[in-house]
């Protein structure tokens, strides 16, 4: 899995992107409990009030503090309104009466510990109705005092101070529900400013995730398909079709998936998880329950995931086989039908598709239970948190607003591991489809063109088989041995034999489908080993023994040799391969839609539109292997008449594979094989005198009368 990661390279400004906006999503939401929390203990229980230092007291407090405390420290920091002072009689209403004195210090830190129990003593004093002192009782009212403060905890004494606050605030003529109001307003709009801004981050990361993600699993799908295109025959044997399909459809999107979480969720669940455990950190009477919770969903995802790695693989070898039948039994359907074997093909299917549903629903289960295991689990902590929260605040060891904010912080620090183990169940699919890639794209052909290639002349030259021997990969013996002939420049080379006798195998190396074993290919004096694929091909017109057209038109075909061929080029190819009269019939002529696979046309036209588009492009070699056995003997003759007079003026070297003698016995050269070997060559009078196989195969098609005609 962690190949594919390199796909991402191209990309790297996104994840950047994409990391910051994640990072800032997170430190957004997390700031949200705080605010809560805010709102809940300052907003609700103490009434908006967050100060511990009264900013103003009433004329009777500041004279009665003087009395509990050292009266310079109240004049260094307070001053003195006057009564009926315009600036100040609005904000407080009680100067209509007496003066009041304002804090004025910035620095609050020595006067907030000088004036807390003074300023409680004397809030306690005139709830009980006192408001004069007599100094001889002040020693023992201060005595009284501290040993009633003494029980309370700092998290009392400051829930305390800010009530009593409020309490001298009403006393000032304070509006103080506009105060609270005005307090959790402001805290709730930057609560949902906050939010705002994380939902945009999410949006904006979620977006690029995905971007990033479809546009590195397109260079995936690309690099595979390029690698695909690169095989010979010898790597398609080791990869099937439906295998390959797989692999480039459901494997790439089950790597695209992972891809996308790991940009969203993956980056996300650690940012989140760690930030919330060191803010859960504060709260350390609560933080165990965190750790024990966490250490057995550790264990929960290990476990899950050695148990359902091995069964992922099977997965797509499952999907392989599903697609390798339903592909299958599509192309087969005439056959199916023929046969009347319905039943049996979807015998066949449900077997497979039996598999695969009975494996499926067995990892789906396994993710089923770990959900409300995952759910109990939270539950579990949830309650854990509010027993104990509750016992803390009723010990005055925490606020009611952090034991909800630790609440959150908690389901946070939970929900990311919870999804940390939904990666991990979804990483052991996504890892063996990353094989499976990889394994396609890690694939060196055995076919590669040279370091140093040679380059070939645009002019014909003459094509030599020089001793070549071939024989499949892992076979013991060869299915050609010692071939040589040569063909020159505007001859026709033709090869007739039994079926199995090599004669397809041979006109494959050509083209370097695949390449020789032994002995060598060579164009004028250069090996085709040493010349570039593309170069090679580049000279030659091939039609294989059964005619592919592509989904499209009549002329995206016959342009699929050459895009910029001229539409006179494409008149005289169809008209060579006789298929120009049936072309004009059609409602749309050359426009004519073609289905997948040409099943709109008959196999003789296919066959001929086949043959068209090979004679489009402009090459010095043609192949035909076994392009003429769909035709009837008349089409054949017009074709090769045709095609006769374009070599004539061309000088392109031919090679024909055929069964039928008739298609060849015209042939400047014609190659007998029998097992691998040649047999005979020559033309065919010499063959019909002195070649056993060729008069076989002559005598099994024709009377002596029709060939001594022909």
């Amino acid at each position: 899995m962690l190949k594919a990661f390199r796909y991402l390279k191209p990309f790297w400004l996104s994840v950047i992107a994409v990391i910051a906006l994640v990072f800032a999503q997170v430190q957004l939401e997390l700031a949200l409990p705080d605010y809560m929390s805010g709102i809940v203990t300052y907003g609700i229980q103490y009434g908006g009030i967050t100060e511990t230092v009264p900013d103003a007291l009433s004329e009777g407090t500041y004279q009665a503090l003087q009395y509990f405390m050292d009266g310079t420290i109240l004049e260094e920091n307070y001053r003195k309104i006057e009564q009926n002072d315009p600036a100040y009689i609005q904000k407080y209403p009680v100067l209509k009466d007496e003066p009041v004195y304002i804090l004025e210090a910035e620095d609050t830190s020595a006067l907030q510990e000088a004036i807390r129990n003074p300023f409680l003593m004397v809030s306690f004093l005139k709830q009980s109705g006192m408001t004069q002192f007599d100094p001889s009782m002040i020693q023992v009212l201060q005595q009284q005092a501290q040993e009633q403060l003494g029980d309370y905890t700092e998290e009392n004494l400051q829930a305390i101070m800010r009530m009593m606050i409020r309490s001298e605030y009403a006393a000032l003529g304070i509006d103080t529900e506009a105060l609270q109001t005005s307090y959790i307003l402001h805290e709730g709009l930057l609560m949902l400013g906050i939010a705002l801004l994380g939902s945009l981050c999410a949006i904006g990361s979620s977006y690029l995730a995905s971007r990033t993600a479809t546009g590195a699993c397109r260079n995936m799908r690309k690099d595979v398909f390029a690698k695909v295109e690169s095989f010979s025959s010898e790597e398609f044997s080791r990869f099937s079709t439906a295998s390959l399909i797989t692999r480039t459809t459901n494997d790439i999107q089950q790597v695209q998936q992972v891809l996308t979480m790991f940009l969203r969720i993956v980056l996300f669940a650690p940012f989140m998880g760690f930030t919330s455990l060191f803010k859960v950190l504060r709260y350390k009477n609560l933080a165990s329950i965190l750790g024990w919770t966490i250490v057995l969903m550790i264990c929960l995802m290990i476990v899950t995931f050695l148990f359902t790695m091995p069964k992922f693989k099977i997965v797509q070898k499952y999907i392989d086989r599903l697609n390798l039948v339903t592909r299958e039994q599509l192309s087969g359907m005439l056959v199916i039908r023929a046969f009347n074997n319905q039943e049996v093909e979807e015998k066949r299917f449900d077997e497979v598709n039996h598999d695969l549903t009975k494996l499926n629903i067995f990892l789906n289960r396994v993710m089923v239970v770990i959900s409300p295991i995952m759910t109990f689990l939270m539950s579990g902590v949830s309650i854990l948190i509010i027993w104990i929260g509750a016992n803390q605040i009723d010990a005055g060891l925490m606020q009611i607003g952090d034991m909800m904010a630790f609440l959150q912080y908690a389901s946070h620090v939970l929900i990311s591991f919870m999804i940390v183990a939904m990666i991990f169940i979804m990483i052991p699919r996504s890892s063996v489809s990353a094989g499976r890639i990889f394994e396609v794209l890690e694939t060196e052909p055995v076919i590669k063109d040279p370091d140093y290639p040679e380059k070939l002349s645009k002019e014909n030259q003459i094509i030599t088989f020089d001793q070549v021997c071939f024989k499949y990969p892992n076979a013991e013996q060869n299915v050609l041995e010692n071939i040589s002939f040569t063909a020159n420049p505007g001859e026709t080379v033709a090869f007739i034999g039994s079926t199995g006798s090599g004669k397809s195998t041979l006109i494959n190396l050509l083209p370097r489908f695949f390449d020789v074993t032994e002995g060598a290919i060579r164009i004028g004096d250069t090996d085709i080993r040493n010349i570039t694929q593309k170069d090679l091909r580049d000279q030659i017109g091939y039609v294989p023994q059964k005619g592919i057209l592509f989904s499209g038109t009549i002329e995206s075909n016959l342009r699929y040799a050459d895009e910029d061929a001229s539409k006179e080029i494409l008149e005289e190819a169809l008209r060579i391969s006789q298929a120009k009269e049936f072309v004009e019939a059609m409602p749309e002529g050359i426009q004519e839609p073609i289905a997948e696979g040409g099943t709109n046309v008959s196999g003789g036209q296919k066959q001929r539109l086949s043959i068209a588009r090979a004679l489009v492009k402009d090459a010095n070699i043609f192949i035909f292997d076994d392009t003429f056995s769909a035709l009837d003997y008349q089409t054949d003759a017009r074709l090769r008449e045709a095609l006769h007079k374009m070599i004539q003026k061309t000088k392109a070297t031919v090679f024909i594979v055929a069964q039928r003698i008739s298609t060849i016995m015209h042939a400047d050269k014609i190659i007998v094989l029998d097992n691998g070997k040649i047999a005979g060559m020559g033309t065919h009078d010499e063959l019909l005198k002195t070649c056993s196989v060729y008069q076989e195969i002559a005598y099994s098609q024709l009377s002596e009368k029709e060939l001594a005609h022909e």
